[in-house]
């Protein structure tokens, strides 16, 4: 049988970016059936039991899907939009996310909007943030002042490991700290899954690379119209998660798009 990390990444390029490339189809909150997954899993792999996959699900660290009576779905990451089911969650003083230091310095300015995953991806703790720093150059630690957003309307969804929201406006953008020998890149199941639109040139989309791993750009706007009819404070330290930092003072960057997954309305919870 494949090892895990196999599985889970093809269970992420079903259920996070191209469902249609294996005749699936998914309800508006990102479901499947979990049986048509199993059968898609083993036109790949068919030694894959559905309790193989069901371990996965159950027993994976970073709790990535989940797995119900309406079908089986990735929590968060989709390079489509979906929907959000549920009761918005209530969130602590605080939630962190990780940005290039010229993309979070313009977010005190400016707010954070998402862009290619459709909702802001953030943390629940310094050290989970710091975790993810390895996947990018120069990055800072940026404060998300998330109980006071939620006091004036912010709405923030738990998803496994991970907490989504839309937008922010910059007066909920707390303290940066740029992180200095930012740890290696987390070898985990799903390492390069992910699509990514290609860079125009050496390094650069149309804000010359310049992104955050939270899934934010630098200036606010409207939620991204669907694709294909539908579907995501502590004061500063001396150190983070053991790593030497410095105050960012208060520019932009870039993220990728994936494709729309056809989306079948009708179940909701």
């Amino acid at each position: 049988m494949p090892d895990r990390r196999r599985i889970s990444k093809l269970l992420s390029l079903i259920l996070r970016h191209r469902p249609d490339e294996f005749g699936l189809k998914m309800d508006e909150f990102g479901f499947i059936p979990f049986d048509e997954v199993v059968e898609a899993v083993q036109q790949r792999y068919s030694a894959v039991q559905e309790e193989d996959i069901r371990d996965l699900v159950e027993t994976s660290r970073q709790r990535r899907f989940e797995i119900t009576d309406d079908g089986i779905r990735a929590l968060y990451a989709h390079s489509f939009y979906v929907e959000m089911d549920g009761e918005p969650m209530t969130p602590p003083d605080c939630l962190y996310m990780i940005a290039t230091t010229e993309a979070a310095a313009v977010m005190k300015d400016e707010g954070i909007r998402p862009e290619d995953r459709f909702y802001l991806h953030l943390s629940a703790s310094r050290d989970s943030a710091v975790s993810r720093s390895g996947s990018m150059d120069h990055p800072s630690l940026v404060e998300i002042k998330a109980a006071e957003a939620a006091g004036d309307g912010v709405q923030f969804w738990e998803r496994g490991e991970v907490v989504l929201t839309r937008t922010l406006d910059a007066k909920f953008v707390g303290e940066i700290v740029e992180i200095e020998g930012a740890p290696p890149r987390r070898d985990d199941e799903e390492e390069g899954e992910r699509p990514r639109r290609r860079p125009r040139g050496q390094g650069g989309g149309r804000d010359g690379g310049r992104r955050s791993e939270g899934g934010g750009r630098r200036e606010r706007g409207e939620r991204p119209e669907r694709s294909g009819g539908g579907g995501g404070g502590g004061g500063r330290g001396p150190s983070i998660a053991g790593e030497a930092t410095r105050r960012v003072d208060p520019k932009p960057e870039e993220m990728t798009f994936g494709r729309s997954a056809r989306i079948e309305k009708g179940r909701r919870r």
